[in-house]
């Protein structure tokens, strides 16, 4: 069995009611299953843009990289470098959401 918390969270009125006219419709069995449907399906709008963005990222940056090392106009990263890089690129990710 999946492990769950309890979460109090706020909403609109609006919203609330629409939840509330879910569950009530027999559409869903409780507003936990609303919500948890609702974030279901915002994981799955992000995933193709996650998808695009490793995409132009693998298309750019590195196929640039990998092609500058083969010709030896540039050395490989170390792997601290590697990480260091990718926390950098994550913060960066964060702070604009």
């Amino acid at each position: 069995m999946e492990s769950t918390r309890r979460l109090a969270i706020e909403l609109p009125e609006e919203m609330a009611e629409a939840v509330e006219a879910r569950v009530a419709s027999g559409q869903y069995a409780s507003a936990s299953d609303v919500v948890q449907e609702g974030l279901r399906r915002l994981a799955q709008d992000e995933a193709p843009l996650l998808d695009e963005e490793m995409e132009q990222w693998l298309r750019t940056e590195v196929v640039a990289r990998y092609d500058a090392v083969m010709a030896g106009r540039e050395e490989g990263l170390t792997i601290e470098q590697v990480r260091a890089n990718l926390a950098e690129a994550r913060a960066r990710r964060n702070a604009a959401r």
